[in-house]
């Protein structure tokens, strides 16, 4: 005699019962929040962001850390991680310049996520450029991801200048070259290092050139 096949314990219950199995298990698919729920909820629970302002600074800013420490338990109350999937960066001189892509994940389906485009930049003379210029577009990937008020309009920030340190050198080879044999070879340095300079940085340099050169002449 052949041997009987097993069934599944679905297949033995009774017609209604698989019926309410069934319906049970779309409610609970249907009670699962989806990545814009979530970060909707996270939205409800963190509206502002508070600047401050720390020693040394002449202004007030809104951390990178005063950000992560509002944001991050709302968003893991929510069911949501987030992290970089993607970085790329530019160095001149001792600004970085970072541009990330921050993924924001729902933690019961991986595959539901949303990514945001950021970009961020860190001014230092030592080593921690990069880690400002992340931190930064962290910052603004969680601010704009959750539309975060902080009082701040960058539309009328003060405009910060940018000093390139090697205009600064070059500009003081040539006020402190005492015979023209020195100002040509400042000249020289110019010309090869023309290509991290801008085209009015180089018409101020070759101005200052000219000057500096008349000035040794006539002694």
């Amino acid at each position: 005699m052949g041997r009987m096949k097993e069934q599944s314990p679905t297949m033995e219950m009774p017609l209604h019962q698989q019926g309410l199995e069934q319906m049970k298990i779309m409610e609970e698919q249907m009670t699962v929040s989806n990545i814009h729920q979530r970060l909707a909820s996270a939205m409800q629970k963190v509206t502002y962001i508070q600047k401050e302002k720390k020693q040394g600074m002449r202004y007030s800013i809104v951390s990178h850390d005063s950000v992560t420490s509002k944001v991050r338990p709302a968003l893991l109350e929510a069911g949501v991680i987030y992290y970089p999937v993607s970085v790329t960066y530019a160095q001149q001189a001792n600004r970085t310049e970072c541009k990330m892509r921050v993924r924001f994940v729902n933690i019961d389906d991986q595959s539901d996520f949303i990514e945001v485009e950021s970009f961020g930049y860190g001014l230092d003379d030592q080593d921690k450029g990069p880690g400002k210029a992340m931190s930064y577009a962290v910052k603004y990937a969680l601010l704009k991801t959750l539309g975060l008020e902080t009082g701040d309009d960058p539309d009328e920030d003060q405009v910060t200048t940018y000093r390139n340190p090697l205009m600064g050198a070059l500009e003081l080879a040539i006020s402190m070259a005492t015979v023209t044999s020195e100002l040509e070879a400042v000249s020289t340095d110019i010309k090869a290092k023309a290509e991290h300079l801008t085209p009015p940085q180089i018409a101020t340099l070759r101005q200052m050139y000219l000057e500096k050169r008349k000035t040794l002449e006539e002694q």
